[in-house]
């Protein structure tokens, strides 16, 4: 428990109620890089499909690909994708070539700091795929973030999805958060340059008490989502323009660290 932070302070409760006004405001945009984000599954135990990571649905010209982390594709192997394209649908397999980032020195991805891989679809694309299929006009390109925008990992917990023979069901889940500083970066030993990193501390606040945050098992390879237009928290002199917010796709979501040893709690992403 955060015990050095008052939820009672008249101060306190102003902060919160603001932030909470700016991650209203950003979760209530078009959800268009959400609607993106897939269920991958794969035949772990007992040839029964499990929800073992996320993907996000890209298109670059008439080719069509899955953007996901790559320790997601280790149990997967040679084998095709499985994914969910339409909640309570049935599970759609595809064939294709998969690119990876080089193995760590476990000879897994596990340890591998980029942990990103595609996968190119060269069997039939659903019609609904092709509709929710990001392009890189939503790709967030900026280096940098003066405003301090709201952030989120969009992907689907291991914990709240479940399969019927070949038919899935999953709930899509965002956690809103901010981005760490610099020196949080470098705390966590992490590269600014190829990752983002967001604030995910083993506490958080709901309904004005203090709360374990869910364990994000199985959003790894699901989209980490800039609010851009929405700071976190709205400073005088600060530009910024509601009426034309909307979603980025900031990197993809490959890790988590807990919270221990005076270093802070995160969800990691590779740009």
């Amino acid at each position: 428990m955060k015990v050095d932070i008052d939820l009672t302070d008249p101060r306190v409760q102003f902060a919160l109620a603001l932030m909470g006004r700016q991650v209203g405001i950003a979760l209530d945009l078009p959800q268009r890089i959400e609607s993106a984000v897939l269920p991958i599954y794969h035949t772990l135990k007992k040839n029964k499909f499990e929800q073992t990571g996320s993907g996000v649905a890209f298109q670059i010209g008439s080719e069509y690909f899955v953007l996901s982390a790559s320790h997601v594709f280790d149990d997967i192997g040679i084998n095709q994708l499985c994914m969910a394209v339409t909640k309570g649908e049935l599970l759609c397999t595809f064939g294709g070539d998969r690119f990876s980032s080089a193995r760590g020195k476990s000879g897994t991805h596990a340890d591998d700091p980029i942990d990103a891989s595609v996968f190119h679809i060269q069997s039939e694309v659903p019609d609904e795929f092709k509709r929710i299929a990001l392009t890189l006009e939503d790709v967030d390109l900026e280096q940098s973030d003066d405003v301090g925008c709201v952030y989120m990992a969009a992907g689907f917990r291991s914990k709240k999805s479940n399969t019927s023979g070949n038919q899935a069901n999953a709930k899509r889940e965002c956690f809103p958060s901010r981005e760490l500083d610099q020196e949080d970066y470098l705390k966590l030993g992490l590269d600014r340059n190829i990752h983002i990193a967001l604030a995910y501390e083993n506490q958080t606040v709901i309904g004005g008490r203090w709360q374990t945050s869910p364990r994000p098992k199985g959003i790894s390879g699901g989209a980490m989502i800039k609010a851009k237009g929405i700071p976190m928290v709205p400073r005088r002199g600060l530009c910024f323009h509601e009426e034309t917010a909307r979603q980025l796709l900031s990197g993809i979501t490959i890790a988590q660290r807990r919270e221990r040893g005076g270093k802070p709690g995160a969800l990691i992403a590779q740009e």
